[in-house]
């Protein structure tokens, strides 16, 4: 069948329209598909895919080396199958490309402290609040390394602040309340973890720790209010409990 003029003029537009592509919409290209891999690789992390989320950003780093998200984002995954020694690599990739990264600074003293290098940890917390003096999870993971290094009045400062700055957060509350027992500040100790069992009442290690600081300061019969509130949420709690109670000793979640 014969083709008129028009027709394969039509064709001949269409071929060379398609074929110009500037340097620029390809650069565009390129980083609009790295943003989608790495979209993609964010909602396998969240569903504890994290092979695949690896070879998504992969391929999104590959598409733009300068991509700091991805690299933070690759670093996490790496943490979660516990490849901390990649995850470090990849973390301290994105704080070179955006030395602000406060996030990448937390999580590297996250990955840090997983390896017990606390030093490294401490820097690592530390240069993130240098970034952000307000961020509360950098401060309760600070708080959290000094407990670990058995520093209780320099993990108190920083869990102060962390509570502070976010009031509701159980873990901080009951690592606080903790930090106050072991200088023998009971009442500070048992004001947190009041705290803590209101915002959690299902927290069985929150309500049993309760009930040891209640006996801590000879208040019997709030460490037998405790035991009535742990019997129904775990009785071999509640059992250790009654038991210090009544032979007038007393136990720490440590000695389960």
């Amino acid at each position: 069948m014969r083709r008129t003029a028009l027709q394969v003029c039509l064709m001949m537009a269409f071929a060379i329209s398609m074929a110009v592509v500037s340097p620029a919409q390809e650069i565009a290209n390129e980083k609009r598909a790295a943003h989608i891999y790495n979209a993609q690789a964010v909602t396998e992390i969240n569903g504890g895919r994290y092979e695949g989320a690896i070879e998504l950003l992969n391929q999104a780093i590959r598409l733009r080396p300068d991509f700091a998200t991805a690299y933070y984002n690759l670093g996490t995954a790496y943490y979660f199958l516990d490849q901390s020694a990649n995850a470090v690599i990849a973390l301290q990739k994105a704080i070179k490309l955006y030395p602000a990264y406060t996030e990448a600074y937390n999580q590297l003293g996250v990955v840090y402290t997983n390896l017990a290098q606390y030093e490294r940890a401490i820097f690592a917390f530390e240069q993130s609040i240098s970034q952000n003096p307000d961020d509360p999870i950098a401060r309760y993971n600070l708080g959290c390394i000094y407990i670990r290094l058995k520093d209780f009045k320099a993990a108190i400062v920083e869990l102060e602040r962390s509570v502070r700055l976010q009031p509701n957060t159980v873990e901080a509350r009951i690592n606080l309340g903790f930090a106050y027992s072991r200088l023998k500040r009971y009442p500070a100790a048992i004001t947190e973890m009041r705290h803590a069992v209101r915002l959690k009442p299902q927290d069985v290690e929150a309500q049993f720790f309760l009930g040891t600081l209640y006996l801590l300061v000879k208040e019997r019969q709030s460490a037998l209010t405790q035991y009535e509130a742990i019997k129904s949420l775990n009785p071999q709690f509640a059992q250790r409990l009654y038991d210090a109670i009544y032979q007038n000793r007393i136990v720490t979640v440590a000695n389960q």
